[in-house]
């Protein structure tokens, strides 16, 4: 069983595409997963298939999949923990 932590959105600018990472800091040391997706802003999936790295408590995500994410796109990352009980 997976238990899901505190997940975080953040609406991409012309400088994070530009840039071509977006890097998200939590309140705590994050676990070794994440489950990362892109949206419009309508709420549309989009078929991003870039790719992500945790280092302590920052994830950052990264557009070096063939569908990038566009400016007022919305990145949601929801890092997640094995339950230890489960």
């Amino acid at each position: 069983m997976l238990d899901k932590l505190q997940a975080k959105s953040h609406v991409v600018t012309a400088a994070d595409v530009t840039a071509g990472t977006i890097a998200l800091d939590f309140h705590y040391t994050l676990p070794v997963h994440a489950i990362v997706t892109v949206q419009t802003s309508a709420g549309v999936s989009v078929a991003w298939d870039g790719g992500y790295t945790i280092s302590g408590n920052r994830v950052t995500v990264d557009n070096a999949g063939v569908t990038d994410w566009a400016a007022t796109d919305v990145v949601i990352v929801a890092p997640v923990a094995r339950d230890p009980n489960g």
